[in-house]
């Protein structure tokens, strides 16, 4: 993307030239030999002009945004309202174990495991918190202390405190913390300024929304696909910065600021319950109001029952229901928890599409939730007619996990046309994560004498993931049999490969335009 531009001036502006030019000016008997009078004399005057020409091209190349960097592109970009993307910190949720009673202060610090290479990441508490009667554990929210992609770690690393709390015996985090983006790069700040520059803003078109969505943070790529759903509808994809399919965070983000969606929430003890195992729980601390309380009990299943949910929806289409649900375990690999919506005209389940023979119902087990509540989401379809309803079923087979759910957030896939947001009256906005598909990579390699084979095979698989991520919402997004096979050739130390596939064939690989390509497996003997 970054060019170079031709020299300036055109005329030799080295000390070479120079120095030649002011010597062809003296008369010809004068000595103007290297290491004469005269040569030494003008030499300083020669060297400061080539220095001062060396100055002048850098001044032009900073005057442009392709060939400039740091905060000379910031100034560029700010002439066009676009402001570098700041590092984002990370959050998510620990669970401290110990004795009830036992208050854990806000900002307290815990860390994730410390190595000779790689330091311990550090979170703190956004609040105090204390462990309540008859519990042995209690939930909080955490941020990262810095910002950057480094905050975002895997499931269970987080199980150090930094000072020792009586009555805390250990803390961990059940799910990966998320959210964490490093400051924006040269690189994708140019490719943003370049897009507003390039499409300018007309009232609504294209180049509006693919504009829109950039300026969220995260986002590093976007397709936008016009009446995809019929008139009136735009469908907006987007993939994050690192060119992968968008978290269901930064898709909500996207949505809330282009065109906010219908949102509809109900408390989880306002509902039906119904069956055995089923109660209001007020005991626990990290929910919204109360709870409802599902237990196994021998006698049958435990249901809630949201009835009459369709006079709850403000418009047909296509809804999901988002299950704020945690457990006391996730342990459990046997079928605990079955979710749908029920579609009561038709005596059968909701489908997820209007087109789609999918049920609109998830079976899950202790396994698929956390210890700390989180959504579980459901999508389904609503014609503005029938009468449907959610069904949250507590089964048998799992005997012996705990189940709370808290809330029901009903959101619409599509915005309201009320231009609420970014997007003019009339438009009916869907933001959606592009489709991932995964590509896999099988091949021999012949290696170079005198390479390590471990190297250059972990070199080649970097080779191969940087061509695939190139492609992420580029014009030509396919993979190409070829393009991976010259990536794998460009590795130093690779010879030569036999064997080549490309997700098991030597066809190229079509991607649509609102899919991106992700690196599965690559296999290098």
């Amino acid at each position: 993307m970054p060019v170079t531009l031709p020299s300036f001036p055109d005329d030799d502006f080295s000390f070479e030239g120079i120095i030649s030019r002011m010597l062809e000016s003296l008369p010809a008997d004068f000595d103007t030999s290297e290491g004469s009078t005269i040569y030494d004399m003008l030499s300083p005057a020669a060297i400061e002009m080539a220095l001062a020409a060396i100055l002048a091209q850098q001044v032009l190349e900073r005057g442009f945004a392709s060939t400039t960097f740091g905060a000379y592109l910031d100034f560029r970009a700010d002439e066009h309202g676009l402001i570098r993307r700041a590092a984002v910190k990370a959050t998510g949720t620990v669970t401290f174990t110990g004795t009830e009673g036992t208050t854990i202060p806000a900002g307290t610090r815990v860390s994730t495991a410390s190595t000779e290479t790689v330091p311990a990441i550090m979170f703190t508490t956004d609040a105090a918190v204390t462990i309540a009667a008859g519990q042995t554990t209690v939930n909080v929210a955490i941020t990262a202390e810095d910002a950057g992609i480094s905050g975002n770690v895997a499931t269970d690393t987080i199980q150090f405190l930094a000072e020792p709390i009586a009555g805390i015996t250990a803390v961990t985090n059940a799910a990966a913390t998320t959210g964490g983006t490093d400051e924006e790069n040269d690189t994708d700040l140019l490719s943003r300024y370049l897009t507003k520059v390039r499409s300018p803003s007309a009232g609504g078109n294209k180049a509006d929304y693919v504009n829109w969505a950039l300026e969220v943070t995260g986002v590093g790529g976007v397709s936008v696909v016009p009446v995809r759903d019929g008139p009136g509808t735009v469908s907006v994809a987007i993939i994050s910065t690192n060119k992968e399919p968008a978290s269901q965070t930064l898709v909500d983000s996207v949505q809330n600021y282009i065109a906010p969606p219908w949102l509809n929430e109900k408390e989880a003890e306002t509902m039906t319950l119904g069956g055995f195992g089923t109660s209001v729980d007020n005991t626990q601390t990290d929910d919204t109001g109360d709870s409802v309380k599902m237990v196994y009990d021998a006698n049958g299943t435990g249901t809630l029952t949201h009835t009459s949910l369709n006079t709850l929806l403000q418009q047909p289409g296509i809804w999901q229901a988002r299950v704020r649900v945690k457990a006391d375990s996730i342990a459990g690999a046997n079928d605990l928890l079955q979710i749908g919506i029920w579609n009561v005209s038709a005596g059968a389940w909701a489908k997820i599409s209007v087109s789609s023979s999918t049920d609109a119902v998830q079976t899950l087990q202790a396994n698929d939730l956390t210890t700390a509540f989180g959504n579980i989401i459901q999508a389904f379809y609503w014609n503005g007619q029938d009468m449907i309803e959610l069904r949250v079923t507590r089964l048998q087979a799992d005997t012996t996990t705990i189940v709370w759910i808290d809330q029901v957030e009903y959101r619409s896939t599509f915005s309201k046309d009320t231009g609420s947001g970014k997007a003019p009256i009339g438009a009916r906005v869907t933001v959606q994560s592009a489709t991932a598909v995964t590509i896999t990579v099988s091949a021999t390699l012949i290696i170079a004498t005198g390479y390590n084979a471990d190297s250059v095979k972990a070199a080649a698989r970097q080779a191969i993931t940087d061509y695939i991520k190139s492609l992420a919402f580029s014009d030509d997004n396919d993979v190409r049999y070829v393009r991976i096979g010259q990536a794998i050739l460009d590795t130093a130390g690779v010879q030569d490969y036999q064997n080549l596939t490309v997700n098991g064939s030597t066809a190229n690989v079509t991607i649509g335009d609102q899919e991106v390509a992700v690196t599965g497996s690559v296999t290098l003997t």
